[in-house]
Order: C-alpha cells, then structure tokens, then sequence
C-alpha cells in the first residue's frame, strides 16, 4: 500500500520511482529569439550540414541536435516547429534561440532583428 502511495505521489509530480528528473519534454522556456544572418548560408553547422536561410532550423546552446522546438512570439501569438542544428546564440542570456531567416519571418519579426518568445520541446 505504501508503495502505492509513492508511485501515486510520484506521478502527480511528474517523476517515476526511480527518481528521474523532468525531461526537456517538460520544460518551458522563456526569452528572447533572434535569427540567422544571410551571411552564414552555406556555412556547416554544428549537427552536420550547411545553413540554409529558407529552412526550418534553430541554434540551441543545450539541446541535442534534432530536437524538434515549437517557438510562440509572444508579441503576436505566431508559433513555428524548428529543428536544433546549431550551437547558439552566445550573446546574452536573455537570448535562448538564433531561429533560420524563414522562421522569423514566419513569426513576424524578421524586421525587428528579435522578440519575446515561448519554447517548447516537440520531439527530440
């Protein structure tokens, strides 16, 4: 009976018997997002391949790569899926995610050079 009380504790914490802590799925992060310069198109990423500006991918400084991140700007209500495939952004720590020319522009703020954001793990 005892145990079950653990395990019913544990998950209503969102943790299992064997103590693992929130996965990346759990976490929610909230920044500031920036985007890719034109310049870098055609330079090799850190999870392999080239930059391209009208693909779907992000810079993250932790997450592995390939990781699937819903991005919501939270001036406007904009969301997007990108794809971790690059290291970044190192700036400031308010900046979490460096998003490819078509993401930002998909989340409207291709103008402004960044925005408030919201992100979440999609799959990864």
């Amino acid at each position: 009976m005892a145990r079950l009380a653990v395990a019913t504790a544990a998950a209503a914490l969102g943790a299992t018997l064997l103590g693992a802590q929130a996965t990346a799925h759990d976490r929610v992060w909230r920044g500031e997002a920036i985007y890719y310069s034109n310049d870098l198109a055609g330079e090799t990423m850190a999870c392999g391949g080239k930059y391209r500006p009208r693909k779907m991918v992000a810079a993250h400084r932790k997450l592995p790569c390939g990781t699937e991140v819903r991005v919501k700007n939270r001036a406007n209500g904009r969301v997007v899926t990108v794809t971790i495939k690059d290291r970044g952004p190192f700036g400031d720590k308010k900046t979490i995610v460096d998003v490819s020319r078509r993401a930002a522009r998909k989340l409207r703020f291709y103008d402004d050079g960044r925005t408030k954001i919201r992100m979440t793990v999609v799959h990864g």
